[in-house]
């Protein structure tokens, strides 16, 4: 922002004041820092653990290939499981904060109550995606528990149960989130978020 629109900015009154683009994305910031502090469940705790030692497999591997130039051979196939694992689990993760991305042009435009049985029949269709490929999972998991990594002598399979974890959560988030806001309704007009912002 140049200096001229700044004192623009500051010469119009509270009520003539369009939040610009920044200014949503530090409303959205200090939302997230204002977040109750036990608001975290298994999910958030296992992909907080996960991602940090997910964080020190590829340390190791970049220091050990570029500062001791002989690399590690187990840290790029960890690292690569760990980042499967991560994903899936932090996609309940997302599933239980609403944060999935999505496209609601249509049914945004919708009437409130036609609006909110969609949400519910959308909410069932994607849950039962996630039981059908969790289904799936826990047979590809099953028989690769007899078919070891290919650097470390461990089952592959254990990575596929992380992936039906992942997959199992994700269900049971989305479909308690489904049933929570239909029961709460949905509001007469939808917010559009970039109301009022400004590029």
């Amino acid at each position: 922002m140049t200096e001229g629109e700044g004192s623009v900015r500051r010469d119009m009154g509270d009520d003539e004041k369009v939040p610009g683009y920044e200014a949503l994305i530090h409303a959205q910031e200090e939302a997230e820092l204002n977040e109750p502090p036990g608001d975290w469940r298994v999910e958030d705790w296992l992909a907080f653990a996960l991602f940090w030692a997910l964080a020190a497999v590829v340390f190791t591997q970049f220091f050990s290939r570029y500062v001791l130039n002989d690399s590690i051979a187990w840290t790029e196939e960890i690292a690569r499981y760990l980042l499967m694992v991560t994903a899936f689990i932090g996609a309940a993760l997302a599933a239980r904060r609403g944060t999935h991305i999505a496209l609601e042009l249509v049914l945004n435009m919708l009437p409130r109550g036609p609006r909110r049985w969609a949400r519910l029949m959308l909410g069932v269709i994607t849950v039962g995606f996630f039981a059908i490929a969790a289904w799936l999972c826990w047979s590809i998991a099953e028989a690769m528990m007899y078919q070891p990594m290919v650097v470390i002598d461990f089952p592959l399979g254990w990575v596929y149960w992380g992936v039906l974890a992942g997959m199992v959560m994700t269900a049971f988030r989305l479909a308690q989130a489904s049933w929570i806001r239909f029961r709460e309704g949905e509001p007469e007009r939808v917010a559009d978020p970039s109301e009022g912002a400004r590029l």
